[in-house]
């Protein structure tokens, strides 16, 4: 059987609270204050240092602007509707067409945390993923990340295990993550 995962790219995705949407230049403060916050980057290595509000604005200019060009290119803002703000980001992380399998990852504004956010965007993104072939779609976070395997659990992931020093730290430590994927019925 040939399996094909039908890629739409970032498209819209509208919940009752929420507008996941491509991230705009005019998200470029944003993005700057998400990625800077002390509570987000203990949990994100893999982004680099951003020394001032300009390079967000390189990075959507340069970068997001041509990858957003792709079909098979998924990075949402999550825009709170009732202030018309970027407060998150939920990211395909990686992608295996041939498995039919994404790996998200997502983060929050602290300011705008435990209000049901970001879980209420990664289930719009889980079932838009759904819709178009994936299979599977699995998340995983650092053991000591408690928020994040809240929503894992929330929005319907099993724990599948931990990896043992899966990935780095931003001082270059490794650390255990739990995996926790959810399957299409």
């Amino acid at each position: 059987m040939n399996y094909e995962i039908n890629h739409t790219g970032t498209v819209e995705i509208e919940t009752d609270r929420l507008l996941l949407r491509p991230i705009l230049l005019s998200d470029a403060q944003s993005l700057y204050q998400l990625v800077t916050d002390k509570e987000v980057l203990n949990y994100l290595a893999g982004i680099p240092e951003y020394t001032g509000v300009e390079t967000a604005v390189n990075y959507i200019q340069n970068i997001l602007i041509k990858q957003y060009l792709n079909k098979d290119f998924y990075d949402w803002a999550v825009v709170l509707k009732s202030e018309n703000k970027m407060i998150g980001r939920i990211s395909v992380y990686k992608k295996d067409d041939y498995r039919r399998m994404a790996d998200l990852v997502w983060y929050l504004n602290p300011t705008y945390r435990n209000k049901g956010y970001i879980t209420e965007g990664v289930k719009a993104v889980i079932n838009h993923l759904f819709t178009i072939g994936f299979e599977r779609i699995e998340a995983f976070a650092n053991i000591e990340n408690r928020a994040s395997t809240k929503v894992m659990a929330k929005v319907g992931m099993q724990y599948e295990g931990t990896l043992r020093k899966y990935d780095c730290r931003r001082d270059d430590s490794l650390y255990d993550a739990e995996m926790w994927s959810i399957i299409k019925e």
